[in-house]
């Protein structure tokens, strides 16, 4: 398994960095740092992109080692295809909480674009 933030200190780290930096990235990992695992459908709710936008950019942060693909397992129960999951590697959710706790609300609305006087920041 490939370990990015390991990557980062390698000549390679502003590749990284250029990577997470998109903003629907960043909101995913954001998400994805507040949840344990999220389906795509879930991951919708929260982040501010059409459905094959989100997958798009799922896809790419996968094939990055950044985030996980958990395979989709049925319950028995629930009638159609289960779907997959995604999830942060733990190395990548303790520093994006450790970035995003300090500045927080900086970085959302950096996500969520323009800041109102009502929103209170």
């Amino acid at each position: 398994m490939r370990k990015p933030l390991e990557e980062a200190t390698s000549p390679l780290a502003g590749h990284w960095l250029e990577v997470i930096a998109e903003p629907v990235r960043l909101s995913i990992l954001r998400s994805l740092s507040e949840i344990p695992k999220a389906t795509t459908a879930e991951l919708a709710t929260r982040v501010i992109a059409s459905n094959q936008t989100l997958r798009r950019h799922l896809e790419a942060l996968v094939a990055l080692g950044v985030i996980e693909e958990h395979p989709p397992r049925s319950d028995g129960e629930t009638r159609g295809r289960p779907a997959t999951r995604f999830s942060l590697t733990l190395e990548v959710r303790e520093s994006v909480r450790s970035l995003l706790g300090s500045g927080a609300r900086r970085a959302r609305a950096v996500v969520a674009g323009p800041v109102h006087l009502s929103d209170g920041l």
